[in-house]
């Protein structure tokens, strides 16, 4: 997989996840520095799919679910969509993914997915003070980043050659 070198990167060469994959299996296959710095640099650079849950009053929901399907629905009340959060043992999760192929059926059933770079997924990051770290492909070989090391990815200057 040398063709996969993450040297000169573009959003276009990373809109797959493809990199960012190979990065992290690197990574978790020889965990040296110089991988780790690699994988925070495409991380950095990277359009990620995080799982969102729509938060809306149990009247409306309620009302929602008695909806046929070819009706239009209006919420009554406020609606917000925040990123999907995982209580795991002692700890709050924030779950991200690569790629749709890294996501089962049955989770990416049960939220609402979005594409987005990892910026605005740090900024929901950064919002919530009770989510203890990141994890990347929860579902299959998962990576968990703590709060410091997201911290330093947000840090980094982007390496991407159409914003370098």
């Amino acid at each position: 997989m040398a063709g996969m070198e993450p040297k000169k990167l573009s959003r276009e060469k990373l809109a797959d996840g493809n990199i960012l994959l190979f990065v992290k299996e690197r990574f978790q296959d020889d965990m040296t520095e110089d991988n780790l710095v690699e994988l925070m640099k495409v991380l950095r650079d990277s359009t990620l799919i995080l799982p969102m849950q729509v938060i809306m009053s149990a009247a409306d929901a309620e009302r929602m679910r008695l909806y046929e399907e070819n009706m239009k629905f209006v919420a009554e009340n406020d609606i917000s969509v925040v990123p999907a959060t995982a209580k795991i043992d002692d700890g709050n999760y924030m779950f991200i993914f690569s790629q749709p192929e890294q996501i089962p059926v049955e989770y990416s059933e049960s939220v609402t997915l979005m594409r987005a770079p990892f910026e605005k997924v740090y900024q929901y990051f950064s919002e919530d003070s009770e989510v203890d770290s990141i994890v990347l492909d929860p579902f299959t070989e998962n990576l968990e980043l703590p709060r410091e090391l997201i911290n330093a990815i947000a840090q980094m200057e982007s390496q991407l050659e159409d914003e370098a």
